[in-house]
């Protein structure tokens, strides 16, 4: 996605949407995905501090019956709830990194119930710096 706004250099702002979808009847569903690399977020908001990486949470419920001429499973998935976070302020306890899959993952605790803290992008930096060098690497 591209937004326009008024900037010294440049004139659009780019966003990316990361979708996370996860089923309402299985407990653990949502519980810290991965979403994205801690070297590919921080490399971004370096080149672009206006950089917005977006991130959409649906919840859904699958619903099956068997198609009687094909003996097939047909389902529905109904989306029953959304969020949708900017992931530069999503609060320090919510987001963590995982020191696996080359430079690391960055996770969110619980997708679907988030604190929201407004930041620079200076300070998302440093804490995603903070939560790096804590980590068992």
């Amino acid at each position: 996605m591209q937004f326009y706004k008024q900037r010294k250099v440049g004139s659009g702002v780019t966003a990316e949407v990361y979708v996370k979808a996860t089923a309402e009847n299985i407990e653990s569903s949502g519980k810290s995905p991965n979403i994205t690399s801690y070297a590919r977020i921080r490399t971004a908001y370096i080149e672009d501090p206006d950089y917005i990486f977006i991130i959409l949470s649906l919840k859904h419920h699958v619903y099956s019956t068997r198609n009687q001429s094909t003996g097939l499973m047909d389902g529905i998935m109904e989306v029953v709830a959304y969020n949708v976070y900017d992931l530069k302020w999503l609060s320090a306890k919510d987001i963590s990194y995982k020191p696996a899959l080359e430079t690391g993952q960055i996770q969110v605790r619980d997708i679907h119930y988030v604190d929201v803290e407004e930041r620079t992008t200076w300070e998302f930096c440093q804490l995603l710096d903070q939560k790096y060098l804590r980590s068992e690497r």
